[in-house]
C-alpha cells in the first residue's frame, strides 16, 4: 500500500503521567514506515477515546488494553475524620481513609465510623445545650427589660409615658411630694410627643403610672419565667420563640388598640 492511501494524520489519546485520560490529539504519518504506521507523541495510545461519564475519569489500562472508570472528585472539598480539618481532593478515586465529605459542624463533634457521621458525646451535648439554655434565659430577660423601659399606657387619660430608668426616678419622686405639688405647673410631654395638660397632672396620675409600671413588671416576670420553663424543654434552645405573652409597648400596640380593648 502507498504511503498515499494513509492519512496524513489521525486522532490518537493524550494521557498525564498516571494513565488518565486528557483529551484526543493527532499522530502523525511516519514517512519512514511502509506499513502505515503512525509516530505516537509522547503519553499517547491509539485507540478510541473513553465514555463520557459524569464525575468518573477514566485511566487506560495497557495490560487490559481497555479504559478503567474511577470516580473523580479532584477539586472538591473532603474533611479529616480526626481534626474536621479541609483537604482538597487532588488524587482519582475512592476517597481515602480518613476523610469525609461531610462537615464538622462544631470542634465538639467527633467520627464515629460506625456510623459514618459526625457526632456529639452525651457528656458534652449535655454541656452544649445547658450553655445553649443560658444564653437563651438572658435573651429572656433582656426582652423582659427592655419591654419594660417602651411606655406605660394609662388608661385615665388615654396617654403613653416614658418608662426609661431617669424617668421611673421622676414618677418615684413624685408620689412623694405633698398634696400642694399639685396639679403641676408645667405640662408633661407623652410618648406621641404631645403635651398632658398641667391641670390633668394630678398627684393620682402619677400614682396611676406607677401602679401601672408595677403590673406590668409583674406580669412580665411571669412571662418570662413562663417562657424559661417552656425553653428549658425545648430541643433546641436557641430556636424557642420567646415572642408572645409581653406586655404591650408604645413601639408594638399603638394606644388608640389599648382605648379600644379597655372599652
Amino acid at each position: 500500500m502507498s504511503e498515499n492511501q494513509y492519512p496524513p494524520t489521525k486522532p490518537v489519546c493524550q494521557l498525564d503521567a498516571d494513565n488518565l485520560y486528557l483529551h484526543q490529539t493527532e499522530a502523525d504519518l511516519d514517512p519512514l514506515a511502509e506499513d502505515g504506521s503512525y509516530l505516537l507523541p509522547a503519553g499517547c495510545v491509539d485507540t478510541q477515546p473513553p465514555e463520557a461519564r459524569a464525575g468518573f475519569a477514566a485511566r487506560w489500562q495497557p495490560e487490559k488494553n481497555a479504559w478503567q472508570y474511577l470516580p473523580d472528585h479532584r477539586g472538591k472539598t473532603a474533611y479529616r475524620t480526626d481534626d474536621g480539618a479541609e483537604v482538597q481532593v487532588e488524587q482519582v478515586g475512592e476517597l481515602p481513609g480518613g476523610l469525609t465529605f461531610t462537615p464538622r459542624e462544631n470542634e465538639h463533634q467527633t467520627w464515629d465510623a460506625k456510623a459514618k457521621d459526625w457526632v456529639l458525646p452525651p457528656a458534652v451535648a449535655v454541656q452544649i445545650k445547658e450553655q445553649q439554655q443560658d444564653e437563651m434565659w438572658e435573651r429572656i430577660k433582656e426582652k423582659r427589660y427592655d419591654n419594660l423601659r417602651h411606655g406605660v399606657f394609662v388608661k385615665s387619660v388615654g396617654k403613653w409615658f416614658q418608662t426609661d430608668d431617669a424617668t421611673r426616678l421622676q414618677y418615684l419622686t413624685l408620689r412623694t411630694l405633698p398634696n400642694e405639688a399639685f396639679p403641676l405647673k408645667e405640662p408633661w410631654r407623652t410618648m406621641d410627643n404631645t403635651d398632658l395638660p398641667p391641670e390633668k397632672c394630678t398627684k393620682a396620675l402619677f400614682e396611676e403610672i406607677v401602679m401601672q409600671m408595677v403590673a406590668d413588671e409583674m406580669a412580665d416576670f411571669r412571662n418570662a419565667k413562663r417562657h424559661r420553663a417552656a425553653m428549658l424543654q425545648a430541643e433546641n434552645p436557641l430556636e424557642y420563640d420567646y415572642s408572645d405573652g409581653w406586655t404591650a409597648n408604645f413601639d408594638e400596640q399603638p394606644a388608640a388598640e389599648l382605648e379600644e380593648a379597655a372599652k
